[in-house]
């Protein structure tokens, strides 16, 4: 049996899995088990490649005939004297016929390959040009997957990476984090001065003698006495430099009656693939960079996997593994570019940790936790409780008041029941959340690193689709303080979308009160080919969809000019280009009378 036709169509399945597999990679899902499957098939491929170009001929039958004449001697004569000799009758003649004679004939003809077909199939040609092309494209395929797997993890450990940045910025303080492994630059010192000048009122903030690899190189400091709403510059001995401004004075609006920061989840380097980029390089940052300075963005509030730990492969379970993921990221060459001149705030997501984590502080949490606190946590806004639980609170002057959520280190496991003993805060976090809710009067604005929506179809038991029962208490909080000025930011889905969350029309509540959610995500990762939102009831509504884009941002502006109204504008950035916008208005009258009946020891709602 002839196994040609066999081992033909094996390699063409296997080269459509090493293409069609590659394709999704490098452009569409980073999965982890891509890889696997595209080597596996890649090496069947490249043994069946071998065997069929070694054993296929250069020359194919066009057509072939046969003949064969048996020709016995002196056939006529002999028969006729052996009748005479036996009175007429037949005899049998015994001997053997004396000459055979065979023809064959075939026609060959030199094959001719067939470039199209060869080309999409994969399969080995009769001309070794060609076969070479459709070889090499399946080989530049698995190397591309090999070096978006394998090579930041062997050739960019990111072990000398030096680098500076600035955190939390408040009315009077700002945090600033370091890294030098290089011993020959200790001491390292900071300074700051006012404005642009380095050489006017340029003060010392502290000396640091040595840093070591407990922290992995890293050290915090904080600068202090500053005057609120002023723009500094500082300054490392390790030649790194930036800028910030100082957020207002508690209860009072910003200077111009408005500020805008930004917000958006999800980085993995050199994703879409790119071989010609730096394999750390990070398009988004520099769509980021160019925004920056334009809205005069004061910070940037992070919401979540800001490594992928997991994906498309786990370089291993202990805590370099997880602190080489943070030192690649800042080690980007596109980094300096939104890092010197933004100061970036961040929470803690699933692939910080581990993909879907449930599972508390069990397991890899105590190595994923080591580097976010080192690299995040410690220049984060000052956490709610003093033992340093990773979620925090802090104000922006009398405009808006943030509460940053753990959604991790708490939560019940996502295939539990719902109801009142499943949890996705905790109930300390729960509970200072809710008092949060109760206080000020100012846009009231939470991070979460999941969306708040239950119209995510795709996993949503992983958002708060999953913890339903909570997540009603929480909307009777927002929805009791009035006014419409409770705003949730989320990322995770790597999709936009806006939704409102009105109140029921038999809660008694105002319509007034309804709650928005704004999702945005990725900064630079895969976005899903397929629609995963939809919107089935009347609870979660649907403002604003936007699937599509490798590179998305939100930038928010928070208005306090109008005498009778607060404002909320969120502009959509995909892509490096604005997409949408929408505006939201909270009266100011709500806001006042809050404050009054807080100040004589009411509630009101």
């Amino acid at each position: 049996m002839d196994s040609a036709p066999v081992f033909t169509a094996l390699c063409a399945l296997s080269s459509i899995i090493v293409r069609v597999g590659s394709y999704v990679f490098l452009r569409w899902m980073p999965g982890h088990v891509f890889p696997t499957a595209i080597f596996t098939a890649y090496g069947i491929y490249a043994s069946l490649f071998a065997i069929l170009y070694l054993g296929k001929p250069s020359y194919e039958v066009v057509a072939s005939s046969s003949e064969i004449n048996i020709l016995p001697a002196d056939h006529d004569a002999k028969t006729a004297s052996r009748r005479a000799a036996t009175g007429g009758r037949a005899t049998r003649d015994t001997r053997k016929p004396t000459a055979i004679e065979a023809t064959e004939t075939t026609i060959y003809r030199r094959r001719q390959p067939h470039p199209l077909k060869h080309l999409l199939w994969g399969t080995p040609s009769v001309s070794g040009k060609l076969s070479l092309v459709t070889f090499a494209i399946n080989t530049l395929l698995a190397a591309a997957t090999w070096d978006l797997t394998f090579r930041t993890t062997y050739f960019y450990p990111s072990k000398n990476l030096s680098f500076a940045r600035i955190g939390h910025v408040g009315p009077d303080s700002a945090r600033v984090l370091l890294r030098e492994p290089d011993s020959t630059r200790y001491p390292l010192s900071v300074w700051y001065s006012h404005g642009e000048d380095p050489t006017i009122d340029l003060h010392l903030v502290d000396t640091i003698p040595s840093l070591s690899e407990e922290t992995d190189f890293t050290g915090t400091l904080a600068i202090h006495h500053l005057t609120p709403e002023t723009k500094y510059r500082w300054y490392t001995s390790s030649n790194y430099s930036g800028t910030f401004t100082t957020a207002p004075r508690q209860n009072e609006a910003p200077k111009g009656g408005r500020f805008t920061f930004l917000t958006t989840s999800c980085i993995k380097a050199n994703f879409p693939y790119d071989p010609t980029r730096h394999p750390l390089a990070v398009k988004g940052f520099r769509d980021l960079s160019g925004w920056v300075e334009k809205l005069e963005a004061r910070f940037m509030l992070f919401l979540g996997d800001f490594i992928y730990i997991d994906v498309p492969r786990r370089p291993g379970l202990d805590k370099e593994s997880y602190r080489q993921q943070y030192r690649q990221i800042y080690a980007s060459p596109d980094w300096p570019s939104v890092g010197a001149n933004l100061p970036w705030i961040h929470v803690i997501d699933d692939h910080e940790i581990a993909n879907d984590w449930s599972s508390n502080t069990t397991g890899v949490y105590p190595a994923a936790i080591d580097p976010f606190n080192i690299y995040q946590h410690s220049v984060n806004p000052p956490p709610v409780r003093p033992a340093g639980d990773p979620y925090y609170t802090f104000d922006y002057g009398s405009a808006a008041s943030f509460f940053m959520l753990d959604t991790r280190t708490y939560r019940s496991p996502v295939h539990s029941p719902d109801g009142p003993e499943k949890t996705m805060l905790g109930a300390r976090q729960k509970a200072d959340l809710l008092h949060w809710l109760s206080q000020g009067s100012g846009w009231k604005i939470i991070a979460s690193s999941v969306p708040f929506t239950k119209n995510w179809r795709v996993n949503g038991r992983d958002t708060w689709a999953g913890y339903l029962y909570e997540r009603q208490e929480l909307l009777q909080q927002m929805w009791r303080i009035g006014g419409g000025r409770v705003v949730i930011l989320s990322g995770d889905r790597h999709e936009f979308a806006a939704t409102a969350f009105p109140p029921p029309p038999d809660s008694g509540y105002s319509i007034a009160s309804t709650v928005h959610e704004f999702s945005c995500s990725p900064l630079n990762q895969f976005f899903v080919p397929i629609r995963t939102y939809k919107q089935l009831d009347n609870e979660d509504l649907l403002i604003k969809y936007v699937p599509d884009g490798n590179r998305k941002f939100g930038a928010i502006t928070v208005d306090t000019t109008n005498e009778e109204q607060g404002v909320l504008k969120y502009r959509l950035v995909v892509d490096g280009s604005e997409k949408w916008s929408w505006v939201l208005t909270a009266p100011r009258v709500v806001e006042e009378r809050l404050h009054k009946e807080k100040e004589r020891g009411k509630w009101w709602s």
